[in-house]
């Protein structure tokens, strides 16, 4: 019963699923789930509420959301990563796009909130998962460099 109910994963798992070269889709994938790591991370330190603080001591107009539109917003851009996946895996030429843009934003976001442990003297919502953003978005950076390397898009 468990084999069947993991038979997905397996799949998702396997070069059929993510093409002959797989690294940029597994690395895709990698980043989306990072980020659900980090949202999850966020959502449980309540960076909804420490977003008014910060921005506040750093001379930022005074920026917030309420719980729900933090969780909304969250859980639109990890929909959105991991909807994206298997037209990146597919090679599509506007999904290896957002594939580059996503991986810079995800570095950029990982290094803003350990950067906020240095600003605030400690833990802040969202650096205990930053590394993994960082990590994720340079592996897939890095994928796709070698990839544009070769030449146009197979798709």
């Amino acid at each position: 019963m468990l084999g069947k109910a993991l038979a997905p994963l397996r799949f998702a798992m396997t070069s059929q699923a993510f093409g002959a070269d797989g690294a940029i889709a597994r690395r895709f994938w990698l980043l989306g789930l990072a980020q659900a790591a980090h949202s999850i991370e966020e959502m449980i330190a309540k960076l909804y509420d420490f977003m008014w603080i910060a921005t506040e001591r750093l001379g930022l107009p005074r920026m917030g959301m309420t719980a729900t539109t933090f969780a909304v917003v969250n859980m639109t851009i990890i929909a959105f990563l991991l909807g994206v996946a298997p037209f990146v895996a597919a090679r599509r030429p506007w999904a290896v796009a957002i594939a580059w843009v996503a991986a810079v934003i995800e570095v950029l976001n990982g290094s803003g909130h350990l950067a906020g442990t240095v600003v605030f003297s400690g833990y802040v919502p969202g650096a205990a998962t930053a590394p993994l953003l960082i990590i994720a978005g340079i592996a897939l950076l890095s994928a796709l460099h070698r990839d544009s390397e070769k030449g146009p898009s197979r798709a």
